[in-house]
């Protein structure tokens, strides 16, 4: 039987980062992973999948990662679920690093729900697994689907 789990990577952002598209094959629900920007692409990748958008995930508050995810909600109304509070300093300093790295159009938030360690997140019929993993900020959180084996 195939995966009910589909993803597909969409490089964002002068950086060229790698934002992933998720989605459950049975209900056609989607998260999107790190929007860092380029929305409108993003949006419209949605549509050309024939896909419901449903969740906002952020791993880290980096700006190539975190910076379109405000432009995200506004426009969908969608919750934000994550980073780990530890990252709420990334989070606050994206404008500041917005102009020297080339984005502008990135904006701070606040995320609907804050990820812990051994919380959970779903879209469609699919649960994640989170797992806290600092080191690369202290907040980073992976985002881990266990029957598919995929860890993002």
């Amino acid at each position: 039987m195939d995966s009910p789990l589909q993803a597909m990577i969409a490089p964002v952002t002068p950086l060229q980062q790698n934002c992933t598209i998720v989605w459950c094959a049975r209900t056609r629900k989607a998260a999107i992973i790190d929007p860092g920007g380029e929305i409108p692409r993003l949006l419209q990748a949605i549509k050309d999948l024939d896909l419901t958008l449903e969740k906002i995930w952020i791993t880290h508050g980096h700006l190539d990662h975190a910076g379109g995810a405000a432009t995200l909600q506004e426009l969908t109304g969608l919750p934000i679920e994550g980073p780990h509070p530890d990252d709420q300093f990334w989070i606050d300093d994206i404008m500041k690093n917005a102009t020297k790295w080339g984005m502008p159009e990135a904006r701070p938030f606040v995320p609907t729900r804050w990820l812990g360690d051994g919380d959970t997140v779903q879209v469609g019929e699919l649960e994640f697994e989170v797992i806290h993993c600092p080191g690369h900020t202290p907040g980073h959180v992976v985002f881990f689907q266990r029957d598919a084996r995929f860890a993002q």
